[in-house]
């Protein structure tokens, strides 16, 4: 009787928030392992053998995997159970976490206003956020788990390209795409991590004397909300307070320019994998996707090639100028969460502090630093190279036990029995 109350309760607060495709799974978790009894959102682009996997795309809503994904089937065996396909932005290809045709899922930290979620893996952070889901497995090309997570306020990780298996995810772009841990603490998202890419992490001790950069206000790609700033300071001085270093430091490059020449490259990409299709039946696709798709078409090849050249040369900055023990503190995104009903999708991307992550190689943590006024979410990011997840979740883990932003709840009364 308690499952069926609870799977009753479950799809309520689904109908409020639009989180997930589907609820549950046909695929039975392994009987044991250290992920027993965790309940994870699985993003509707990762396959799972004889399911349906709509990559928030309805020309895919008869599209049924053969096979599971490696990252999926490392949950399976490890012992945890699938809570349900979480709702993305069609194709993945978007940062705000709409989804016109399907259903946009709602940020669950407010009653009152509809606010956008974040993207692409806007389900699975609503799913986390709203305690639907233990933890949820997402994938990262721009941003698409650290934004999501920053404006439903839980813990993302974006890992090194690669790092775990891309096999059976759909992709966006192949060089940026990525997969990772949606969690609500640092320590959960590093028990995922572990069993992702079957690798354990060396114990680390406290951050004293560790290195942490940040940028002066003047390089950044775009300005902050102003209680967003606040929420960086105060979090500078919490790992001052952990006994990290802080420093003033200054890129070898300019993140505008690392985000333009993503954003073109994550489009010429996404062309290559949808041309075939796109110009079979350019009407099967959503007005924004279409959008970015035509303009990937028309791009100039000498200026794609340029791009590639550049993130060649801004990867080899990146490498040379970050040492291996060096994390940076960000902001996640420069705001919280919008409101719908406000956004313009052709405004400056919500990834302006994300995406030149993928575009040089690195690895970054989106993790909770407080609330502004509304009660909103607020973020912070640490970023560092390619490997060092372990040093960025041990920073992660020292700031949620100094604070308890992660330990915050939705206010979920919007979401009335039935």
């Amino acid at each position: 009787m308690q499952d069926v109350d609870n799977a009753k309760s479950l799809a309520r607060m689904n109908d409020a928030l639009h989180a997930f495709v589907s609820l549950g799974s046909m695929q039975e978790p392994a009987p044991s392992g250290p992920l027993q009894g965790r309940t994870i959102a699985l993003k509707d682009n990762f396959d799972l053998a004889g399911e349906r996997v709509g990559v928030g795309a309805p020309m895919f809503a008869d599209r049924r995997a053969t096979s599971s994904s490696s990252a999926v089937q490392r949950l399976l065996d490890a012992g945890a159970r699938i809570a349900g396909r979480a709702q993305m932005v069609e194709l993945a290809f978007g940062g705000w976490g709409i989804n016109p045709a399907l259903g946009t899922p709602r940020n669950p930290w407010d009653a009152q206003t509809v606010r956008v979620a974040g993207g692409s893996s806007s389900g699975c952070a609503v799913a986390v956020a709203a305690r639907m889901a233990t933890a949820a497995l997402g994938s990262d090309s721009a941003g698409s788990i650290r934004m999501p997570a920053a404006l439903c306020g839980i813990t993302g990780l974006k890992t090194t390209h690669s790092l775990i298996a891309l096999d059976g995810v759909f992709p966006l772009a192949p060089s940026y795409d990525s997969v990772g841990p949606m969690a609500q603490t640092a320590d959960d998202c590093a028990r995922l991590f572990e069993v992702l890419t079957r690798k354990r992490l060396l114990p680390m001790r406290a951050p004293d004397g560790w290195r942490i950069s940040r940028l002066a206000r003047a390089d950044y790609p775009i300005a902050l909300e102003p209680e967003m700033q606040r929420a960086l300071d105060d979090a500078a001085a919490v790992f001052e307070g952990l006994g990290a270093v802080l420093h003033d430091t200054v890129t070898p490059f300019a993140l505008a320019d690392l985000t333009r020449d993503a954003g073109m490259l994550i489009a010429s990409e996404a062309w290559a994998i949808h041309r075939t299709r796109f110009e079979s039946d350019p009407g099967a696709f959503g007005e924004e996707i279409r959008r970015r798709l035509e303009q990937a078409r028309s791009a100039d090849p000498a200026h794609v090639a340029a791009a590639r050249h550049a993130r060649r040369k801004a990867t080899d900055s990146f490498e040379s100028w970050f040492t291996v023990e060096e994390v940076l503190l960000l902001p996640t995104v420069h705001c919280t969460a919008p409101p719908l009903a406000s956004i313009n999708e052709s405004i400056p991307p919500l990834g302006q502090f994300t995406r030149w992550v993928n575009h040089v190689g690195g690895c970054a943590i989106s993790l909770p630093a407080g609330f502004d006024r509304h009660g909103l979410p607020l973020a912070i990011q640490l970023v560092g190279r390619g490997g060092a997840e372990g040093r960025l979740l041990a920073l992660g883990a020292a700031f949620q036990r100094a604070t308890q932003w992660h330990l915050r709840t939705p206010p979920l009364a919007f979401v009335q029995p039935q």
